[in-house]
């Protein structure tokens, strides 16, 4: 028999019963097929407009497709060396940079409804905020794995800040500069170039999730607080001066003094939730998607389950992302290094954060934003981005079972005075 010490170079394996990663994988493919049976239904007001007017299952075909990729590109991240992709991190930012400008360059972009948020692949069409997603995950996640020693300097805190005590040497600029300013650049890259498609709710979920990963991993609330604040406050400014949108924010204040115009899709689809009570109306039976409900098969999916199943499964999909987000967290807890875990996180926070916001605007809880529900909404490159989350999630597991692995230290993680 092997010593433990020989079986250290091994490839890292999964024990024999991985309950966590067992529930994960039944989570992501539960939602995937629930998806597919509410897309038989959610799609069908979309048959002549998607040229499929003699297919009343096109969206159902259509997804059950997407799942091909989406589950290979699964199997891919759960499998590929990821210190092999930390070491050509910046290839792949770089070129979520370029598919980015590239969907808002006239000649390879497409614009629908005043947005370039896509590039035509002739049989596909991309969602490049989707793929830059990832590479912001990566690209934050490796460097801030190499430049923790800048994130756990010699501090001061909000009271002594205040107090006016000098910055301590030289070095507490190095920790700002490195520990703050750089980070800040990547994730602002890749929100800049989503707010030019323009895709404001893209660009503030990237946000959100860049400074909570930042947050964790040990980044200065001196400083970052400070920057979320000017942040919001820019982004209420741009909302203000911006008609459309302010428009959508009024109209969801006031759904029902709105329901003629900018709230119609709202009150379509607090009418829908209204109209399935506890049970629903049966799978199939709904009336709002099939003649009311704009975008029912993607941004508004979530209210064709309430209205066809009722409030006691509509529930139930949202259980199930919190049951995802609670194993996830609690495996987070045995962390060995801080790359794998900003990555699990991160994955983690693109995957339930973007659950809320569209749960949270199809039952008035937030102002309309057209994002997809995970695993459920109808579109190939969201569904094979949230598969490839899932990947790495059950990545970041598989190699937090190496032996090789030190145990987690608290030198890792700093605090955040």
């Amino acid at each position: 028999m092997k010593k433990n010490s020989d079986r250290q170079g091994l490839p890292a394996r999964f024990p024999r019963f991985d309950i966590d990663a067992g529930i994960i994988i039944f989570i992501a493919l539960g939602l995937a097929i629930f998806g597919l049976i509410v897309q038989t239904s959610a799609g069908q007001n979309l048959r002549e407009s998607m040229g499929a007017a003699h297919d009343p299952r096109y969206t159902f075909r259509m997804q059950l497709f997407y799942m091909l990729p989406a589950l290979a590109a699964c199997s891919f991240f759960s499998v590929v060396n990821l210190e092999f992709l930390r070491r050509h991190v910046w290839w792949i930012f770089g070129g979520a940079c370029l598919l980015l400008a590239a969907a808002r360059w006239k000649v390879t972009g497409v614009c629908v409804n005043g947005s370039w948020r896509w590039i035509d692949l002739g049989f596909f069409r991309l969602q490049a905020s989707d793929p830059a997603k990832i590479a912001l995950v990566f690209s934050l996640s490796a460097y801030l794995a190499g430049a923790k020693r800048f994130l756990h300097g010699e501090k001061i805190t909000w009271r002594e800040y205040w107090r006016g005590v000098p910055i301590p040497s030289r070095e507490a600029w190095l920790d700002f500069f490195y520990g703050f300013v750089k980070p800040c650049a990547v994730i602002g890259v890749i929100c800049a170039l989503i707010a030019i498609e323009p895709d404001l709710g893209t660009m503030a979920l990237c946000a959100a999730v860049g400074f909570i990963v930042l947050f964790i991993s040990g980044g200065r609330k001196l400083y970052i607080i400070p920057t979320l604040l000017a942040g919001v406050s820019a982004f209420s400014v741009v909302v203000y001066f911006w008609p459309n949108r302010l428009a959508r924010v009024t109209a969801f204040l006031d759904p029902a003094g709105t329901r003629s115009d900018e709230g119609f899709q709202l009150w379509q689809a607090l009418t829908g939730f209204g109209c399935g009570g506890l049970a629903g109306v049966g799978l199939g039976d709904g009336a709002q998607y099939r003649y009311f409900l704009p975008e029912a098969h993607t941004d508004c999916v979530f209210a064709v389950i309430g209205e066809e199943l009722g409030f006691v499964r509509t529930a139930l999909v949202a259980l199930v992302f919190l049951v995802f987000f609670l194993v996830v967290a609690r495996r987070l807890r045995r962390i060995p290094e801080i790359f794998y875990f900003n990555l699990c996180l991160g994955s983690m926070l693109f995957i339930v954060l973007q659950a809320v916001v569209n749960m949270g605007v199809a039952t008035g809880l937030l102002p309309t934003k057209g994002m997809s529900l995970p695993f459920i909404s109808y579109g190939g490159s969201n569904l094979v981005v949230m598969f490839s989350f899932v990947g790495i999630i059950l990545n970041c597991m598989r190699n937090w079972n190496r032996a090789a692995f030190p145990p987690p230290s608290e030198a890792d993680f700093g605090g955040n005075d």
